[in-house]
């Protein structure tokens, strides 16, 4: 499927070069530059962006930081390139070297290692003198041009390029963010527009017939990527390429097909398919660690044969275990409708999505089979989301209703998916309803389990909660007090749709390993759900636009947590088999103020 995708990308790239050239005068080059530079200050209390501990309130944490993205567009009658840029710098040096790139150094005096990674969210740091090497990304790299010997009215965009609105219209319920591969979009007639898009999300090369599988050893990172001296993500400060190459854990992809079509007027339909395909490891973005399945090198995708506990094996592992996930396949289908209906000043906004498909994988855990044992997990999974609005004048109302479904305490996630999983949402799903802890806000670098290696709890990145689901209300309200200032508050209450069971322990990409041990009695037995309430947080913004592009954004947020968010923590000294200790009693609030400059151009 894949290659006969890149063969039709591919003619229609000759048919573009074949087709006769226009007998009038060729257009005049254009280009122009767009983008925004964001100048933001943040005082946050537990939000545990690096330790996802939610049990106690001593992490406070303030800072300013510095956003600018850029985007270069050149333009030759109905044909674009588009080239993005974007840097993300805190002010001050906060790793051992002013970007994420420049690894680790060991201290000879002391034997410890200082490592340059930065905050949550960025690249680098400006430190003293502001020379901050090698910290730009490159978002977009695509071409945009119409189909040349096409009855119809369409667009092909080819490269690295934004999802938009390919899948949904609203913000990141399914895809959203950036991804490599192309686009088609075919205008039928006024109203009826075709979408279609094939996502490279791992690429395979020629595959393990040229490259040796992935295996053990000091040469790889937690995650299976070759590492290279003192990589702050390697098993030793000693590592080095050796016997590395290009990845061999599968070659993954995924194709969108929507529709856009208006009925009548102030109704716009969207139905949806998507088809995600991945062998052994994938991209963290389209499936995370929930329920205890570990997604790193080793673990039930991807097992090593000789069990490897350093990169998450497990003893049992099949001696076929090369650690490149051979023969491990995922096929997952998303299939739904966002619509959006808009009658004078009310607005209805319902998405409905239902995901089903199966997923092979190698069982881990001692209490839901036999370790090493291969199984296959059926998925079935439900996403809905209906936002409504109304506007009168100056104020305007809006509600929040979205449900996902989730697994219990007791089920077993190496056979069974009760819980919805996206594409890619770019950790950006209710970014647009206004939350600043349950979602990203005026500062989008916090968010609940902001660390990589907990994103299957990050409600903006998994939608719902490990595997349990979640369930969110909320109801919001702002009001133009002029033209250039509006004020608005919020209020937002979650719980998930399974009861959680916070005896679990929090692994790194393995989301919450269920315990077979209640650690209040210390009896064992099966897990069982303990709470179901997650939170509710109170938002309060406002709005001031002071000059032509400029515009100051405050907002705070308070989140009274719930007992969901309670887990089990390890460390230094502590048993699980011990009662709890101050590291597992109750949770504490979240709190996050926020002030922004913006300037857009």
């Amino acid at each position: 499927m894949r290659r006969l995708l890149i063969v039709a990308v591919a003619l229609v790239a000759v048919l573009g070069v074949l087709a006769p050239p226009a007998m009038a005068q060729a257009p005049a080059p254009k280009v122009t530059i767009t983008g925004l530079i964001d100048q933001v200050g943040t005082f946050n209390k537990n939000m545990s962006t690096y330790d996802s501990n939610y049990n106690r309130a001593t992490d406070g944490n303030s800072y300013g930081r510095t956003r600018g993205r850029f985007d270069i567009i050149g333009e030759l009658g109905k044909a674009k390139a588009v080239f993005g840029l974007e840097i993300d710098s805190y002010w001050g040096q906060v790793g051992g070297a002013d970007n994420a790139l420049q690894g680790c150094a060991t201290n000879t005096t002391t034997g410890g290692v200082t490592c340059a990674t930065q905050g949550s969210g960025s690249t680098s740091a400006f430190d003293l003198n502001t020379d901050a090497l090698t910290s730009v990304e490159v978002k977009w790299l695509y071409t945009e041009f119409p189909l040349p010997l096409f009855p119809l009215d369409s667009t092909v965009r080819l490269g690295a390029q934004p999802f938009g609105t390919l899948a949904t219209n609203k913000l990141a319920v399914y895809a959203n963010g950036d991804f490599p591969g192309a686009a088609l979009t075919v205008n039928f007639a006024p109203g009826a527009k075709l979408n279609l898009a094939y996502v490279a999300v791992e690429e395979n090369l020629t595959g393990k017939r040229d490259f040796f599988p992935i295996a053990s050893g000091p040469t790889l990172s937690p995650t299976g990527r070759c590492s290279v001296a003192g990589d702050a993500t390697s098993s030793s400060t000693s590592a080095t390429n050796a016997g590395c190459s290009p990845q061999s854990r599968g070659e993954d992809w995924a194709i969108i097909a929507s529709f856009d079509f208006s009925p009548f007027k102030g109704l716009d339909v969207k139905p949806m398919y998507s088809y995600f395909h991945a062998v052994g490891l994938t991209s963290g973005s389209s499936r995370q660690g929930r329920g205890g399945v570990n997604i790193a090198v080793g673990g039930p995708f991807a097992p090593l044969s000789s069990g490897s506990s350093a990169f998450g094996g497990f003893a049992g592992a099949p001696v076929a275990g090369d650690g490149a996930g051979t023969g491990i396949i995922e096929a997952r289908h998303t299939l739904g409708v966002d619509a959006r209906f808009t009658a004078g000043p009310f607005s209805l906004q319902p998405t409905v999505l239902y995901q089903w498909g199966d997923r092979d994988n190698y069982i881990n855990l001692a209490q839901y089979g036999a370790v090493g044992t291969k199984a296959n997990a059926d998925i079935s999974a439900w996403l809905v989301d209906v936002r409504a609005g109304f506007n009168v004048g100056p104020l305007a109302l809006g509600a929040m209703v979205m449900w996902t479904s989730g697994d219990s305490a007791k089920s077993n996630p190496f056979t069974s998916i009760g819980y919805f999983q996206a594409l890619d949402t770019d950790t950006g799903y209710a970014a647009d309803w206004g939350t600043q802890i349950f979602s990203l806000g005026v500062d989008y670098f916090n968010i609940l389990y902001g660390a990589a290696a907990a994103a299957g709890l990050n409600p903006g990145v998994a939608i719902g909660y490990d595997k349990y689901g979640r369930l969110q209300v909320g109801a919001k309200a702002s009001y133009a007090l002029t033209p250039s200032f509006t004020v608005g508050a919020a209020a937002t209450a979650n719980w998930t749709d399974k009861s959680v069971d916070t005896d679990s322990v929090l692994a790194a990409n393995a989301g919450l390993v269920p315990s077979i041990v209640d650690r209040r009695t210390g009896v064992g037995g099966r897990p069982d759900g303990d709470s179901d309430y997650l939170g509710t947080e109170i938002n309060l913004s406002a709005t001031y636009r002071f000059a032509p592009g400029l515009a100051l954004d405050l907002a705070g947020g308070y989140l009274f947590a719930g007992n969901a968010l309670a887990h089990r923590h390890l460390g230094a000294g502590y048993s699980l088999a011990a009662p709890p200790n101050r590291k597992d009693i109750g949770v504490s609030d979240v709190m996050i103020g926020t002030a922004r400059v913006r300037y857009q151009f």
